[in-house]
């Protein structure tokens, strides 16, 4: 069996008027980076919060993914010019596409999320709202290897502080057991999660930001883990202009019992993770905000198979496969009642191919019913007594895959 840890290259590339770039060859032996995202020290009440020294911070190329940018950046809220000028509507078509790379997680990730829409308060004990700016957050998933299409059913998980710098389920803050200001929601057809938050605090080092990860099902990260460097799962932050935090600040009171606000441009983690292709839009309406953003992603990046279309798999009838390193291709055959065996039997040729196989629905290399991943092209994988239904399968090349023989057989 081959190393649990293996890595995957980078999914990097560049859309800028429909040239796509193909991504460059990273080296097999990058491995997973150290955190990047120090954790604040625990405070009383009276003493404001202080961080600990933060790591230094490298970025890494190992995997990146797109983000689409507005076609115009946020006005300042409440000024002249924002009140003459219409901002671009939601969802309007982008002017570009940006390679920007993914982030750490930071030491606080979620580890018991909840499914919910509303994270202003605990789910359980003191569910009094927290006080601080309402944020609507409406995070938009879509498919980058589908002409931007929306992507339905993928799981956004957020996470941030509430107005004073604080984050709940952890010790430092005295917060065990709460949940405030963490959960995630599925994406419905039009791609959208929208959460009600609070707009994040102000902690010692770190610009006002709110994590948030994309995947397939809701899975817990762990802390400092880095997108980079998780198969399957895409993890980033949102950071908000100067002209918003601003106004914020200035009519909430609370968000100056935090530390002194740190600017984008003097955040490290903004600075070389590309947080300037992360400044979430925000609208105002009386004492709420309305945040939007778009974030695409590849299906494959986040475990919810590829965008290709599927290659039909008939019972007995072998295929030919050739694939390029970390290429993979997905398959599905179908299964009427009262079958005994479905096989799946990849062989000869060259190479490295790992099959991954799932009912229903398309499989990953983490998200799987059943797996066959040697080091070699000799993988089986096999269903006794299948229920009817459609199984797919992926093809993933460990390393190239030439001339290999695929077959299905139901028995």
């Amino acid at each position: 069996m081959k190393d649990v840890a293996r890595g995957r290259p980078g999914s990097i590339c560049r859309l800028a008027f429909g040239v796509l770039h193909p991504p460059p060859r990273l080296s097999a032996s990058v491995r997973r980076r150290t955190s990047q995202e120090s954790a604040p020290l625990g405070r009383s009440h009276s003493v404001k919060e202080s961080l600990l020294t933060m790591s230094q911070h490298t970025p890494s190329p190992r995997r990146q993914a797109l983000k689409l940018m507005g076609v115009a950046s946020v006005a300042a809220l409440g000024s002249k010019e924002s009140s003459s000028q219409s901002q671009t509507p939601y969802g309007a078509a982008a002017a570009a596409c940006k390679a920007d790379t993914e982030s750490t997680a930071g030491p606080y990730p979620n580890i018991s999320a909840a499914e919910r829409r509303d994270l202003r308060a605990n789910t359980s004990g003191n569910t009094t709202p927290k006080s601080g700016a309402p944020l609507t957050l409406r995070l938009r998933v879509l498919d980058l290897e589908n002409n931007c299409a929306p992507i339905p059913g993928a799981v956004v998980d957020i996470w941030s502080c509430e107005a004073t710098g604080l984050y709940s389920s952890y010790a430092p803050f005295g917060t065990q057991g709460q949940n405030f200001c963490r959960g995630y929601q599925k994406t419905g057809a039009d791609g959208v999660a929208e959460f009600l938050t609070l707009f994040p605090g102000s902690y010692s080092g770190r610009a006002l930001h709110i994590h948030f990860s994309i995947q397939s099902a809701a899975r817990n990260i762990r802390p400092n883990d880095d997108g980079r460097n998780l198969p399957d799962v895409f993890v980033a932050q949102l950071y908000f202009n100067a002209a918003t935090a601003d106004e914020v600040f200035r009519s909430f009171p609370i968000y100056q019992q935090g530390a002194p606000r740190t600017r984008n441009e003097a955040d490290s983690i903004y600075a070389s993770d590309g947080g300037a292709g992360y400044i979430v839009q925000v609208s105002k309406s009386g004492n709420a905000y309305t945040g939007t953003i778009d974030v695409g992603v590849r299906r494959s990046a986040i475990g919810m198979g590829n965008s290709q279309n599927v290659t039909p798999l008939v019972s007995g009838q072998a295929q030919t496969v050739s694939l390029g390193l970390r290429q993979s291709r997905l398959y599905s055959i179908q299964v009427p009642p009262g079958r005994r065996q479905l096989k799946f039997q990849l062989s000869g040729g060259t190479g490295d191919g790992d099959l991954y196989a799932r009912l229903a629905s398309a499989p990953s290399t983490t998200v799987y019913d059943k797996k066959s991943d040697g080091s070699s092209n000799a993988e089986t994988i096999t269903f006794a007594s299948p229920v009817a239904g459609t199984y797919y399968l992926l093809l993933n090349a460990y390393a190239p895959v030439h001339n290999a023989r695929l077959l299905a057989t139901l028995s």
